[in-house]
């Protein structure tokens, strides 16, 4: 069972809430900790946005996962009661601001903040949204990444070397039938030909004659094509007139 509660400032009221597994309170104006003794199933506590200045109440919780204070007036590293949060066995994630560094409590400025919350709580793995928050400073991969967009590497210029076309100073051109236009076509580009088509060697006149098969097998589709389409105008024509 989940619960939001809005408009309080005292946490009271859920002596049979026995069954509650997450407590919503974000945006209140609750001040301190309390309440939460027949809480034994909670595993997800927010608290976010109130004015809260000490960890409290909460030392029984041992199913206790995720604890979100953002926003609150937790100060010191003593108002965090390291050392009780360190007895909640399930605790995982815990906020005290946002990933983007916003909605921080003053003890999130505090120097070496950070290293003292991993210290004291060696199992989280999540703090303030970083995840695997021992292995990675976000802060300082944020910086570098924030100092790379200011200063961005100009970008290499690459020069595209001119290529001659593999087939320069052949003529494309192909005259068609035979005769003396095929047989000049073979004496100017005998040497040119066999190693341009394909892997093995070929002859000119065996590619000039592949050509002039193409163009003959186009010239028939054409009229095979042209003839479908007189056959089906007749149909047509035919199926109208009866």
């Amino acid at each position: 069972m989940a619960c939001i509660l809005r408009g309080l400032i005292r946490l009271s009221g859920l002596d049979k809430c026995i069954n509650l597994v997450e407590l919503n309170l974000a945006g209140n104006q609750i001040s301190k900790i309390e309440g939460l003794e027949a809480t034994l199933q909670l595993r997800r506590l927010i608290l976010t946005s109130n004015k809260i200045s000490a960890i409290e109440g909460i030392s029984h919780l041992s199913r206790l996962e995720g604890l979100w204070l953002q926003d609150n007036r937790l100060a010191s590293l003593e108002s965090l009661a390291l050392p009780q949060l360190a007895q909640l066995p399930a605790l995982r994630s815990l906020y005290l601001q946002n990933l983007d560094r916003l909605a921080p409590n003053a003890v999130c400025r505090t120097p070496g903040y950070k290293a003292a919350v991993l210290a004291a709580l060696p199992n989280l793995t999540n703090l303030d949204g970083e995840r695997s928050p021992a292995a990675l400073n976000y802060a300082e991969l944020a910086a570098e990444y924030d100092a790379f967009r200011a200063n961005p590497v100009p970008p290499k210029q690459w020069v595209v070397p001119d290529v001659a076309p593999w087939l320069a100073g052949v003529s494309q051109e192909v005259p068609m039938g035979g005769g003396p236009g095929e047989v000049a076509l073979q004496q100017r580009h005998a040497k040119l030909l066999p190693l341009r088509f394909g892997a093995a060697p070929c002859v000119s006149g065996q590619v000039v004659k592949v050509i002039d098969e193409c163009e003959m097998l186009v010239r028939v589709l054409g009229e095979e094509i042209a003839k479908f389409g007189r056959q089906a105008e007749a149909r047509k024509s035919s199926a109208v007139a009866s």
